[in-house]
């Protein structure tokens, strides 16, 4: 696993918000206003108090003190002086990334990825493996919790944890609707037994949040990925299953209950092939990963696919980014089965188009390594199947993240709650989301580190982290 950078560790104790308030507190209004100086020094819409004041209409005397609230809280840090247009060149602001930590997960079907980010969302570190769901979900529960805590054991110096976030495949039901956020949720019947984010709450004492992985990778795009600088795209994540994730207006569009993108149970073959929800004809069962691997299996019986045969031969089954691989070698049989799989997500592509008219589309997930013969096929379908006005602009890319996209996507899943002005308010007088009276026990404190924490632990507010909603059967 890659070394990441040290962080700093912050004494929080003086830097209660507390403070900025004369030790007192007087309502909504000063959070709101807090709320919104940091937002738009987060997101580098303002760089100084005079932008910050023309940006957000608050007095020059408010984002004075509000500025100074963020930096005694560790949030933000003064930086080099800028421009000047014939006074005083002004101060310029940054937001301090380092302040603290989130740690990000992705489980999949036939893969598991861990990495730990820092508050502006950049990965410092990740780690990519075959396993996931396919090995059994409390085995591949119990090892993402072992990555987590290997992770944290290995870079004991980042300071504390945030929050947790997590992908997973299939829908997640949020049981606020589409203005709950990813901590309250609920997955899917597979999932009642094991109550993951419970487990990891428990363990690592910070909230977590669960989302739909292509929600994630969705969001992961928008802001790091092929999307950054828009304010809206969709994702097509082919993986063992097909599903979509769409961001309008700089958010991820989750529908009413969080189920939107489920687009792997659409029937596009009547009297097809049995998916496993119990309909024929699926996208899923049609086009997906699964679907792919058996139709490799069979040409490996019937020797119609020589790079596959030679696959075989090597002693494992091929799976579709064999058939991909293939496709890419020229493969005669890997060629026309990719380019049937891309007319068929095409078709399907094409009404998500047609209903959503994004100007950008990025396909990722493990078939998308199939590359431009696939995307060539799906441009063909989409282009013949919707009016030229929803697609006279539309870009279709193949993902440059990967599986790095999800991982991205799960921290700022949980960083942007975190910095919203209602979530903001549970937290900021304790100067940090992550005071917890639940001790991590993957974490037990080196010598160098107990000599720091004794009196923050001994002295600071004491407050349980909200509870994630139990996992239960949709």
């Amino acid at each position: 696993m890659a070394r990441v950078a040290r962080g700093t560790d912050r004494a929080r104790g003086a830097r209660s918000a507390r403070d900025w308030d004369g030790g007192r507190h007087r309502g909504g209004g000063e959070l709101d206003s807090l709320s919104a100086v940091l937002r738009l020094i987060r997101s580098g819409a303002a760089e100084t108090r005079q932008e910050i004041e023309a940006q957000s209409g608050l007095g020059r005397a408010v984002v004075a003190a509000r500025v100074a609230a963020l930096i005694k809280l560790g949030l933000v840090a003064g930086g080099d002086l800028g421009p000047s247009s014939g006074g005083r060149a002004p101060r310029q602001f940054r937001f301090n990334g380092e302040a603290g930590h989130v740690l990000v997960g992705s489980i999949g079907h036939t893969s598991l990825g861990v990495g730990l980010s820092d508050l502006s969302g950049r990965l410092l570190v990740e780690h990519h493996e075959r396993s996931g769901v396919d090995i059994g979900i409390g085995n591949a529960i119990d090892r993402l919790e072992g990555l987590f805590a290997s992770t944290l054991a290995e870079h004991p110096n980042v300071g504390d944890i945030w929050g947790i976030g997590l992908a997973v495949p299939g829908p997640v039901r949020l049981a606020a609707g589409r203005n709950g956020t990813p901590e309250n949720h609920a997955l899917a019947a597979e999932w009642v037994e094991h109550p993951v984010a419970e487990r990891l709450r428990s363990r690592f004492g910070t909230p977590v949040w669960i989302d739909n992985d292509a929600h994630l990778m969705a969001l992961g795009e928008l802001r790091a990925g092929r999307g950054d600088g828009r304010e809206e795209l969709l994702i097509l994540k082919m993986g063992s299953g097909i599903s979509a994730g769409l961001c309008w207006n700089g958010q991820v569009h989750r529908g009413a209950h969080g189920y939107a993108g489920d687009i792997g149970h659409v029937v596009v073959e009547p009297g097809g092939p049995l998916c496993r929800c119990g309909n024929s004809g699926c996208l899923n069962a049609v086009a997906g990963g699964a679907a792919i691997a058996r139709e490799a299996q069979r040409a490996v019986a019937d020797g119609r696919s020589p790079y596959l045969v030679e696959v075989a031969a090597q002693g494992r089954d091929a799976t579709a980014a064999d058939v991909g691989m293939g496709a890419y070698r020229g493969d005669a049989f890997c060629v026309e089965l990719i380019s049937r799989v891309g007319g068929t997500v095409g078709g399907t592509l094409a009404t998500l188009v047609t209903a959503y008219n994004p100007s950008l589309v990025v396909v990722g997930g493990g078939v998308a390594q199939a590359g431009e013969i696939l995307l060539a096929a799906m441009r063909e379908a989409l282009y013949r199947r919707s009016r030229s006005l929803a697609t006279q602009d539309v870009t279709i890319v193949r993902s440059e993240m990967g599986r790095t996209a999800g991982l991205v996507g799960a921290a700022f899943a949980v960083i942007d709650d975190l910095f919203s002005a209602e979530r903001l308010r549970t937290w900021i007088a304790d100067g940090s989301p992550a005071v917890t009276d639940e001790r991590p026990a993957a974490r037990p404190a080196t010598t160098e580190a107990a000599a720091r924490r004794p009196s923050r632990d001994r002295h600071r507010t004491t407050r349980r982290s909200t509870s994630a909603a139990a996992v239960r059967d949709r």
